[in-house]
Order: C-alpha cells, then structure tokens, then sequence
C-alpha cells in the first residue's frame, strides 16, 4: 500500500475504530449554525443536567482539572452563557449556572448533531435504524464496563435521557413512540422532563 492511498481497514474491528475515528472528527467539529465549539457544548451540556454546580463539582463532572474548567467557564461567560451566583452553603465559594441564552444554545447545537445523525441515515429501513441503535448501545456497554468509568459520571446518561426528548423533531416522519414522550402526545412533558432533570443532581 501506497503512503498516499486511502486507509483501508483489514480486519472488521480496524473498520469499527476507523469509522469511530472519521464520526468522532465530525461531530466534534462546529456545525452549520453552531456558536459554540465541542468543548463548550461539553460544559453546556453538564450544567444543562446537573443544575448549578461548584467549580470543582464542574471540574469532577467532566473529568477535568480545575484550571482548564475555570477557563472554559470564563470563556461562557463571556458569551453569556452562563454566570456565576453565590453558593448559599458557603459564602467564600460561588456556583456556575446556565442562563437562558445557555439553554438555548446548547439545545440548539446538540439539534443540530440530532438532524446530521437522522440525514446520514436518509433512505435506511426502519429495522435497519432499530438494529443500529442496539447494536450500538450493546457496544457502549461493554465499552464503558472495559473502561472502569467512575460512578459520578452516571449522570451523562441519565441527563440525556432527561433532555432528549426536547430535541426530537415534530412531524408526521416522527416515530409514534416519540410522540408519545413529547409535548404532542403528552401535556406534562416538558414538565416531566424538568423533574427528571432534577433527579440528576
């Protein structure tokens, strides 16, 4: 093989981390419409879970250490994203919160992730989506069984299963099992999705 010639995996396994590798680069990457780069989402996203958080409750979230978090939330405040307010369990300390702008932003961008998931997989069969789903799921467990996650990132999974449904598209291409979790099929939904989102911190 060619240095020049494009990769091409030689074992299925090489396929599946070189498919890995090629949609981790993409989703990464800003898209059409975004304001706001990876990293940020990230942050938006644990606030958006988790509520108002302690710099280094923030920090242990993400599995960062303290400086690179304290920067990223200089950088969203800025952009006004998200402000800091007095911790009324110690006065010395303050917690990070989201603000409405910050809400707003991160639906938006993880929306837009949501629709170039859906269009790269226009035109496969229902089934094939079904089996997709699970196959991946069945792989992001023993992916994080492997990997010894610590149990305080618990909170990534039940947090997405809180907000997910907000971001899901209306319209008659809208599975029904969708519509029965959303604001279409039932009432309390978006206040049911608030207190799952409490549950979470």
């Amino acid at each position: 093989m060619h240095v020049n010639d494009a990769y091409a995996p030689q074992t299925p396994i090489e396929g599946v981390m070189h498919a890995f590798t090629r949609i981790g680069r993409r989703l990464k990457a800003k898209q059409p419409g975004d304001t706001i780069d990876h990293s940020a989402h990230v942050v938006l996203f644990a606030l958006r879970c988790n509520g108002a958080l302690r710099l280094s409750d923030l920090a242990g979230r993400l599995e960062l250490d303290a400086s690179t978090a304290s920067r990223h939330v200089r950088s969203l405040e800025q952009l006004g994203l998200v402000r800091r307010s007095p911790d009324p369990d110690d006065g010395r300390a303050f917690r990070v919160e989201l603000t409405e702008q910050g809400v707003e932003e991160w639906e938006t961008s993880a929306r837009h992730r949501m629709e170039l998931l859906s269009a790269a997989m226009e035109g496969w069969s229902e089934q094939d989506v079904q089996t997709f789903e699970r196959l991946m799921t069945r792989f992001a467990d023993g992916v994080a069984a492997l990997t010894e996650a610590p149990s305080s990132a618990a909170w990534a999974d039940k947090g997405w299963a809180a907000v997910a449904p907000r971001l899901r598209p209306s319209g008659p291409a809208e599975r029904s099992t969708d519509q029965d979790s959303t604001a279409g099929g039932d009432p309390a939904g978006s206040e049911n999705n608030d207190k799952n989102l409490e549950s979470t911190r």
